[in-house]
């Protein structure tokens, strides 16, 4: 027996299956984890429409964006503020308890949403706090579910466990959670909506439950020492510094004002209902997912070119979503989009733990969902103002065009990254 096959026998159901294989399925713990993950990200899928929803129903048009995109900022900069300590407790802690933890907290704030649609609550300052709260348990809950498959699967599995993990995310949070969000909103009411989110949230919990992994080694240093570590060690790596900074592209300028502009452009834009505005995120989901399970198919030899080159076309897509009035047109290019946007989904982190030390996944990951969590409010706001100022169409084009723009640059100058394969 090698030392390959010594490291993964120690796993957690290891000896269930032949080392060779290359089936992260064939990992009980994976498999428990691939299942949370889904109901997890469903219940947090769902709040991307709810939210911006129970807002909506409570604040004048012209404020509308606004308030939105404050919202967000409530729920993104407690985020940045404890994401690096999230990844000092990714490097520390058991992580399938943190995942737990953090989906019964976010239950219980959905819970609180169920009480003010009930109680049909005029006001909107709970929204800040609550969001707050999600931001914080975000903080923890990602680098967690991010540094976690490398810690359950054997080598020969971690880059499917990856991509398939990526895929599950994607797919639950980006379509169906927001697609079934929107129809349930839609059909019922906002609150039976919020009580889907409970449930799944719940479920996410219990299923999290049965993921059995090893107990990280300690450090024998305080949170601090393991934070700076983790610091010092991004910040003298050039190939993750370049890496990380093309996290900061997709939050501050496609994601940040797809989401801020994403009520008015189907309500106001296309004249369309609130079933669409599930429809719209679900586009760019499902384009994801197939994408990614695409990129599962093929053998790329340039990895960071197609990184840093996938940003040019992606940005045309969002510039023709911004120029749309038609539904169905708007939702094909959602669909183009999420084809393109699994490129940055599948590529960033494979790279990143490829080029970072085990012991510090945790970490990187929270240094890297740092970046685009910081990525986020900024854009949130920057396109909160535009379209208050001029338009939601305003806030998209412009956005598009400067994401062309960097996609240009990078290729032919982040050599760092381009050489990546």
């Amino acid at each position: 027996m090698d030392s390959a096959e010594v490291a993964a026998s120690a796993l957690p159901g290891a000896s269930a299956f032949p080392t060779e294989s290359r089936n992260p399925f064939r990992t009980p713990a994976y498999r428990a984890y691939f299942a949370a993950v889904i109901c997890g990200a469903m219940g947090v899928g769902i709040q991307v429409v709810t939210v911006p929803l129970f807002i909506r129903d409570r604040v004048s048009a012209d404020n509308r964006e606004l308030l939105i995109g404050l919202a967000l900022i409530c729920q993104l900069l407690p985020q940045a503020l404890l994401i690096l300590v999230g990844g000092v407790a990714a490097d520390r802690l058991e992580r399938q308890k943190i995942m737990v933890r953090v989906w019964l907290i976010a239950a219980l704030v959905s819970v609180t949403y169920v009480v003010l649609t009930g109680l049909d609550v005029s006001v909107i300052w709970p929204v800040f706090i609550l969001g707050a709260v999600i931001g914080s348990l975000d903080a923890f809950g990602q680098p967690a579910r991010f540094s976690m498959p490398p810690q359950i699967l054997p080598q020969l599995q971690v880059q499917n466990g990856l991509i398939l993990n990526t895929v599950a995310f994607m797919a639950a949070f980006q379509f169906l959670g927001p697609s079934v969000g929107g129809i349930i909103a839609d059909i019922f009411s906002l609150q039976v909506a919020f009580g889907a989110e409970v449930l799944f949230l719940l479920g996410g919990a219990l299923l999290a439950l049965r993921i059995k992994v090893p107990r990280p080694v300690p450090t024998g240093k305080s949170i601090f020492g393991d934070l700076k570590d983790g610091v010092s060690y991004v910040r003298r790596s050039r190939v993750i510094l370049a890496l990380l900074s093309m996290q900061l592209i997709p939050g501050f300028l496609l994601i940040a004002p797809f989401r801020v502009t994403l009520v008015s452009m189907v309500n106001d834009v296309m004249g369309e209902s609130d079933t669409f505005v599930g429809l719209m995120s679900g586009g760019f989901g499902i384009g994801a997912l197939i994408g990614s399970m695409v990129l599962t198919t093929l053998v790329i030899r340039r990895r960071g070119l197609l990184l840093t080159a996938a940003f040019v076309p992606g940005g045309l897509i969002f510039l023709a979503y911004g120029f749309s009035e038609n539904v169905w047109l708007s939702l094909s290019l959602m669909f183009l989009w999420g084809l393109g946007a699994a490129v940055s989904i599948n590529m960033v982190t494979p790279l990143l733990q490829e080029n970072a030390e085990p012991a510090l996944f945790g970490r990187v990951m929270s240094v890297s969902s740092l970046c685009f969590a910081t990525s986020l409010p900024l854009g949130f706001a920057v396109s909160s103002v535009v379209s208050t100022i001029w338009s939601p169409q305003a806030s998209v084009i412009s956005s598009g065009l400067i994401v062309v723009m960097l996609g240009v640059v990078a290729t032919a100058l982040l050599r760092p990254v381009t050489r990546l394969r």
